[in-house]
């Protein structure tokens, strides 16, 4: 038994011994200019962001802003309008876009001279229709080098349908969901004398994760129209988000529906083929997302990032649900767009906002 235990300690000392850390030669890559240029129409104030990549082995926690560079927005007659810098690397725009106007983004930095192409300003998007149902949703978790872990889910898929007659036929959606529920706390109320239970309204927000929801025709189709385009998934189990002894009140779901041009939809598709991947052997072969912008001066150096124009259009929904049974309870319109706080709890006092099957409105 000793000797066998001598041998063994004899096999791992071989091992350890053989250890040597490997420090691989990497080549020192320039840093990059990075341009971060996403307007909206219904805004008057957009902002361009510029800063560089940092390099693997970089000590440095965060990008370094580009500051001091000229950034101009250029529109069909080639009136450059100026962009001021009002902190390292953040460039403010003021002008409003017009619709069906195109532009371009020029920007002079550090001797070379950049240029995206031209961004036309869509119409304003709409969706014609809102619809949910119950749905089992199954996700895959894990690594090429780990057992998969399936997960499958019950809750409610919101769907959208876009019947534009006109030009517009790309889409890019975002989201907030704030979540209403009941917590209690106990008071005494003279002349009763024992304790009443009394609610606290509370709320919290959410926002989506993963890849870019987009939108477009379907492929080698001439058909515009858009049916039944997934939004988003509400998980029939609430209590992953609220204890068992708080009472779920529904949620107050905000649609941010973007309409974009086609390149720009494709730009958000190449990243989603990135973002998607987990490293399995059928996942796409990594590339990088060619933006719009370019260097005219030097043309081998690299740009990244994307200059984007898009319309702008909000509506919210309250949605309703019973984790009991499979029930829609209300899934409806909200007219009226309250200022809601990220998160809060209030006593006693209902939030004006505070969403029910039914209610009033104050324009109504």
């Amino acid at each position: 038994m000793r000797k066998r235990l001598v041998h063994i300690i004899f096999i791992l000392l071989t091992v350890v011994a053989c250890e040597e850390i490997y420090n691989p030669v990497l080549d020192n890559v320039d840093n990059l200019l990075v341009v971060e240029a996403i307007f909206t129409s219904n805004k008057t104030t957009n902002n361009i962001y510029l800063y560089k990549t940092l390099g693997f082995s970089t000590e440095l926690d965060s990008y370094s802003a580009v500051s001091g560079a000229n950034v101009y927005l250029v529109d069909e007659n080639q009136v450059k309008t100026s962009c001021y810098e009002s902190v390292a690397g953040d460039y403010v725009l003021n002008l409003q876009l017009q619709q069906g106007a195109k532009y371009y983004l020029w920007i002079e930095s550090e001797n070379e001279t950049y240029k995206s192409d031209w961004q036309e300003v869509p119409e304003d998007p709409v969706m014609d229709s809102i619809y949910a149902d119950f749905e089992n949703k199954t996700s895959t978790r894990g690594t090429a080098n780990s057992t998969d872990n399936i997960v499958t889910e019950r809750g409610i898929q919101v769907y959208a349908d876009m019947n534009n007659s006109g030009k517009l036929n790309h889409y890019r959606f975002s989201a907030r969901r704030v979540l209403q529920y009941f917590d209690y706390y106990d008071t005494i109320m003279p002349p009763i004398p024992e304790p009443v239970k009394m609610p606290i309204y509370c709320w919290n927000s959410y926002y989506p994760t993963g890849i870019f929801n987009i939108a477009g025709p379907p492929e080698y189709s001439t058909a515009n129209n858009i049916t039944k385009h997934q939004l988003e998934f509400f998980e029939k189990e609430y209590n992953k988000y609220i204890a068992d002894t708080m009472s779920f009140a529904g949620w107050i779901y905000y649609i941010y529906q973007y309409g974009i041009n086609e390149d720009t939809y494709n730009y958000y598709s190449d990243l989603n083929s990135q973002l998607d991947s987990e490293g399995r052997i059928f996942d796409p072969v990594y590339i990088q997302a060619a933006g719009n912008i370019s260097c005219t001066t030097t043309p081998d150096i690299v740009v990244l990032g994307n200059f984007e124009i898009s319309s702008f259009a909000e509506k919210r929904y309250f949605l309703l649900y019973s984790k009991a049974k499979d029930t829609i309870i209300a899934l409806r319109n909200i007219p009226y767009f309250y200022n809601i706080s990220e998160r809060d709890a209030i006593k006693d006092i209902k939030p004006d906002f505070w969403e029910t099957v039914t209610r009033d409105y104050p324009d109504e």
